[in-house]
């Protein structure tokens, strides 16, 4: 999804924590957070003379993987600093074998999904995907990043739909469900990183069970999945969700709806290749809501998916 990449790679990449032999390292916080200092005259975990010891209050959300040694930590970065995603899946395999126990390997395979994805290589970004989810069933990043691609790579015709299909829903709830329980999100997240993370994750979930019911041919329900894909306001809008729903709304022939849908990707598709089909699109549903079609299923101008480019923006 075009909104993604930059949000969920800024957002993943913060506030890692890692400890090292003899004492744990301060944990980065996330951008425009600042660190908290003890107060004058405390050490960090003490209370000021004079003042009884209270305990820090538990983080609320997902704890944030650590590394047990400096050298886990620096072949850690040294992987992840590769220039190209293939590269750094060979380092990050590399990695793995080195350090088996490593809670670094789940972000680490991450990482490479997302360079595979500006790279436009699905089927590498599904593969490393499932690599960080098998480490980490609950890696929302991971869930939603490949039930979106593999969502938008499934076709009616495809032997394998139905098993593929149930990956993306399987995916999908169980991102949806990290983000309404609270669990899924990292814990030292500010309140706005936050509401942009589940915002972000609930949209691509969503998203991704609308395309999912749309390629077995339930309009109506992927018709809703969408519309709650596309209601999130305080993130980037995904033109590639406003024309799958505008699809959605034209097969059910609601073609009043699926021209304003189409109208809404055109005006946020800003030079995304999807504004020429959103275009088109409208404009079959213009026409088709002055001259309904009799008893004919809808049909639309455009193709029936369209597959995310590298993101640029």
């Amino acid at each position: 999804m075009n909104r993604t990449i930059a949000i969920l790679a800024l957002i993943s990449a913060s506030g890692l924590a890692f400890a090292q032999t003899g004492g744990a390292a301060p944990q980065t916080p996330p951008q425009g957070q600042a660190q908290t200092q003890p107060a004058t005259g405390a050490t960090a975990g003490q209370a000021p003379a004079g003042q009884a010891a209270t305990p820090a209050p538990a983080p609320v959300g997902k704890r944030q993987p650590q590394a047990k040694t400096q050298e886990e930590f620096k072949a850690y970065q040294d992987a992840a600093a590769k220039p190209d995603p293939a590269t750094m899946e060979q380092s990050a395999d590399a990695f793995a074998k080195q350090f088996p126990e490593s809670e670094l390997r789940a972000p680490l395979y991450q990482t490479v999904m997302l360079q595979y994805q500006n790279a436009n290589n699905a089927e590498k970004v599904i593969s490393s995907g499932r690599k960080s989810i098998e480490l980490d069933p609950d890696n929302a990043v991971a869930l939603v990043t490949v039930a979106s691609t593999i969502a938008v790579k499934t076709r009616e015709t495809d032997i394998d739909k139905e098993e593929r299909l149930a990956e993306v829903k399987k995916d999908a709830q169980r991102a949806i469900e990290l983000m309404d329980s609270g669990k899924g999100v990292p814990a030292n997240y500010t309140p706005d990183q936050a509401g942009q993370y589940k915002s972000t994750i609930l949209a691509m979930a969503y998203g991704a069970l609308g395309q999912a019911e749309f390629v077995n041919n339930n309009y109506a329900a992927a018709e809703q999945a969408l519309r709650k894909s596309t209601s999130f306001t305080n993130i980037q809008a995904d033109p590639i969700t406003w024309f799958q729903l505008s699809l959605s709304l034209d097969r059910q022939q609601k073609y009043a709806d699926a021209q304003q849908a189409a109208e809404k990707c055109i005006q946020v598709a800003q030079g995304h290749p999807v504004a020429k089909y959103c275009e088109q699109e409208r404009d079959h549903a213009k026409q088709a809501a002055a001259n309904p079609p009799a008893n004919k299923p809808a049909s639309t101008s455009g193709p029936q998916t369209i597959t995310p480019g590298p993101t640029t923006k």
